[in-house]
């Protein structure tokens, strides 16, 4: 099917009423080690270079289930340390647990990530970096009181993905958003 079928296949249908569509604001910071080091909080050092973006989105339930697939497109702008654009498209599974506490989902997704400039945070942390690569995100998102409005925390990644691209480079940033879905 390729991306544009997945692509056109997702958007293809009414536009629902429970959510199907959200668009969500988002900031946050680069650190300086890798992903899995960004899953020790107190061993974390910062890159001094935050970002802001904006998203948009749109995701289906995925065979009448909890699960759903989805495309995100995002907008983010780095400063600081680095002073440059990234646009990023992931492919996106979102799970929507029962009963959580006050977790309203827990997601996960990949795709293209390309930046205008090349990453300073990457080259400084690995020597070199490139503009086209892998991004891939994490995303924990809680309920608000107001309805079809969402909190989320995101690792946000970009990275060669394990020698997809010939450079060996990559950085991970943590996110704070806000998601309104209509």
């Amino acid at each position: 099917m390729g991306w544009v079928g997945l692509l056109v296949a997702l958007a293809a249908g009414p536009v629902r009423a429970d959510g199907q569509w959200y668009a969500a604001g988002l900031v946050g910071s680069l650190t300086e080690g890798s992903w899995h080091e960004a899953l020790i909080p107190r061993d974390v050092q910062f890159a001094g270079s935050s970002l802001i973006g904006a998203a948009i989105g749109v995701e289906r339930p995925l065979f009448n289930s909890r699960l759903h697939i989805g495309v995100e497109a995002q907008v983010v702008a780095h400063a600081g340390a680095q002073d440059h654009f990234e646009l990023s498209v992931p492919i996106t599974l979102r799970y929507t647990p029962r009963r959580l506490g006050p977790v309203e989902s827990l997601a996960a997704g990949l795709g293209l990530s390309y930046a205008t400039e090349i990453p300073q945070v990457e080259i400084d942390r690995n020597g070199a970096s490139q503009r086209l690569f892998v991004h891939w995100l994490a995303e924990v998102e809680f309920a608000l009181p107001r309805d079809h409005l969402t909190t989320f925390v995101r690792l946000h990644h970009r990275s060669d993905g394990y020698g997809l691209f010939e450079v060996d480079a990559g950085s991970t940033g943590y996110v704070l958003g806000l998601r309104k879905r209509f």
